[in-house]
């Protein structure tokens, strides 16, 4: 399975996170379903994590930790989650291997990627 960034007329794709209103949802419509996400911070650990629903308010995943360069809702794949690929990196070219309140929504956006068999 290849990864492909989604790219249209040369438009990176990625999900926008505002961190000065966390905590907040929000809906988003990936392919041809609608979520709902509830973007949390972790005082105590240092980490943001996200809870994925479904239309219905039916929670998928809950509690899912933001880690840089790994892909969001891997745990669990079946045909209620989002196609594209979910991950969070930096596309700069700056020196960044994790995720923090400084560079959520900044440098390190939710990009997202096609999946695609080779």
């Amino acid at each position: 399975m290849a990864l492909q960034l989604i790219d249209f007329n040369e438009d990176v794709e990625y999900i926008d996170i505002d961190v000065s209103k966390v905590p907040y949802s929000f809906t988003i419509k990936l392919s041809d379903k609608t979520f709902s996400f509830t973007v949390k911070y972790n005082e105590t650990g240092g980490f943001f994590t996200i809870d994925l629903l479904d239309i219905n308010g039916e929670v998928l995943v809950f509690g899912e930790v933001i880690r840089y360069g790994r892909p969001l809702f891997n745990v669990v794949e079946n045909e209620q989650f989002p196609i594209p690929v979910i991950i969070p990196l930096c596309i700069t070219g700056e020196d960044i291997s994790e995720v923090t309140k400084e560079n959520l929504g900044k440098e390190v956006r939710l990009y997202l990627f096609d999946r695609e068999a080779e």
